[in-house]
Formats: structure tokens, sequence, C-alpha cells
């Protein structure tokens, strides 16, 4: 079986490898808005579900804008 010498990382281990809190991952683990494993009572992540984590919070930069160029204001001298 393939992936059996990747270890499963705790919630602690996830969210320190991921830089956010804990009870963040919690709250997502618990609304099921992020892919976990359930040992029992455990929840364990493996190296694909922190890269589909990463994946789903990739956001792309909005196309750049053209500014327009401020018009003159002249000064009535």
């Amino acid at each position: 079986m393939s992936g059996l010498d990747t270890p499963l990382l705790s919630i602690d281990q996830a969210a320190e490898y991921l830089n956010v809190r804990p009870s963040w991952l919690r709250a997502k683990v618990a609304a099921r808005q992020v892919p976990h494993r359930r040992l029992g009572k455990h929840v364990r992540f493996t190296a694909e579900d922190i890269a589909e984590i990463l994946t789903a919070a990739l956001h792309h930069p909005a196309p750049a804008q053209r500014s327009r160029p401020r018009p003159h204001r002249y000064r009535a001298d």
C-alpha cells in the first residue's frame, strides 16, 4: 500500500503547518469544510488533505485595472 510512510497530522500539527489557529481548523472540521480523516474520535490530516486545503484557499489576483488619468484642475489666476 502506498502512503503508509506518510505521517498523519493532528489538528495542532496541521494548524501549525498551515499557520492558523487550531480553533479555526477545528471549526472547519466540525463544519466539514476541509478534508480530513477520522480515526475514532481522533481527527487526522494527510499530506493530500493539506494540499487540498491550500488549493481551496488559493486566490488569484484580479486583473490590473487601467487607471484613468486625473482630469486637470485649472486655476483661475
